[in-house]
């Protein structure tokens, strides 16, 4: 793999990354508003439901920053293999 194509790759992996954290709360949203409904009925207490959507909202944060860390140590290894 050419130095090149690894920074490109490290690079979308972090702009990914970025994005998926900063649209977390509408991926989690939507996330747990198809969850609501696939449940049949579309019924829940509204305090379970809070939960459920603030741990798919963590979860896309973490998914984020993982993908952004991956993604900026590897542009930052790949300036320093000049």
């Amino acid at each position: 793999m050419s130095k090149s194509s690894f920074i490109r790759i490290a690079l979308g992996l972090f702009f990914l990354g970025l994005l998926i954290v900063f649209s977390s709360v509408s991926l989690g949203s939507g996330t747990a508003n198809a969850y609501l409904s696939g449940r049949g009925g579309g019924f829940m207490d509204a305090s379970e439901f809070t939960i459920i959507l603030e741990g798919y909202i963590n979860a896309y944060r973490w998914v984020g920053s993982i993908l952004s860390v991956i993604g900026g140590l590897g542009f930052v290894k790949a300036i320093e293999l000049k």
